[in-house]
């Protein structure tokens, strides 16, 4: 196998060491990174190819393609021998909901809420409540989110939570440590880390490619699982993964000959609110 540039062979080895490697999620960001900008389609043989690059073998590509169609997420076509697959309409309107958050533009938001959470308040039903658009909860009864909008799950519960518009003196260790959705921190240093390495870096278009995929991959099961990317913290980790993605992200496109489309992705305007 080829030797790959420093920074990607750490993601790809950062890819392999997060436990069980879930390849069908792997594959939806395939498709929506790469496949959706050039025509919507993917042959096997190319995602094979990409897939062997990022040491997955083909049997688990394949296996993971089959699972994919039977939930209905991919639609494929043949042609001749070959394999083609694109996002079913389900597929589709799944990835156009999750692009929305992917490839949000880094926002600066100067104003906060809090509210302290009352001690009857069943926390694990809060949660449940503001799934969709969790407010972060540091310290399990300190919840903040961005003054411009109080979450809509959140609403229910005005009336157990004491707000007030003041940003704290300090956030001590044990507040960040005791945070509400549990960051992994340590995707987002990587991101972080890598992005700025790879500043400047030049790459050839296949190490380009996987390189975009994969810092892609990792932010998008981050974003989707912690939406709430900023923080009234200057080091909140999420959030300097996003804008070091952000700034690298218009180098990767023109290295990997990327479509123009792709160039509006993660947009560098930040917007104060």
């Amino acid at each position: 196998m080829t030797e790959q540039p420093a920074p990607l062979a750490q993601l790809i080895h950062h890819l392999h060491a997060q436990g069980r490697l879930r390849v069908w999620s792997v594959i939806v960001t395939i498709l929506g990174e790469l496949g959706e900008p050039e025509g919507g389609e993917l042959s096997m043989s190319a995602l094979l190819e990409l897939c062997a690059a990022l040491e997955i073998e083909p049997q688990a590509v394949r296996t993971a393609m089959s699972r994919l169609s039977k939930e209905g997420l991919v639609t494929g076509r043949r042609l001749g021998r070959q394999a083609f697959y694109r996002f079913s309409s389900a597929g589709l309107e799944q990835y156009y909901r999750a692009a929305r958050q992917i490839y949000a533009a880094p926002r600066d938001i100067e104003h906060w809420c809090y509210g302290l959470i009352g001690l009857d308040v069943d926390l694990s039903e809060l949660q449940k409540d503001c799934a969709a658009e969790p407010p972060l909860i540091f310290g399990a009864r300190l919840a903040c989110w961005p003054a411009a909008a109080m979450p809509e799950g959140l609403k229910p519960w005005r009336d157990r939570l004491v707000i007030f518009d003041s940003t704290p003196i300090t956030f001590p260790d044990w507040a960040r440590r005791q945070v509400f959705p549990a960051l992994n921190a340590e995707s987002c240093g990587v991101i972080a880390r890598l992005c700025g390495a790879l500043d400047g870096h030049v790459m050839t278009v296949p190490q380009a490619r996987l390189t975009r995929l994969l810092l892609v991959h990792f932010w998008r099961r981050l974003v989707l699982r912690y939406p709430t990317i900023e923080a009234p913290l200057d080091d909140w980790p999420l959030a300097r993964a996003h804008r070091a993605l952000a700034s690298l992200y218009p180098q990767l496109v023109q290295m990997s000959g990327g479509t123009p489309d792709c160039v509006t992705r993660f947009a560098y305007i930040t917007k104060k609110y």
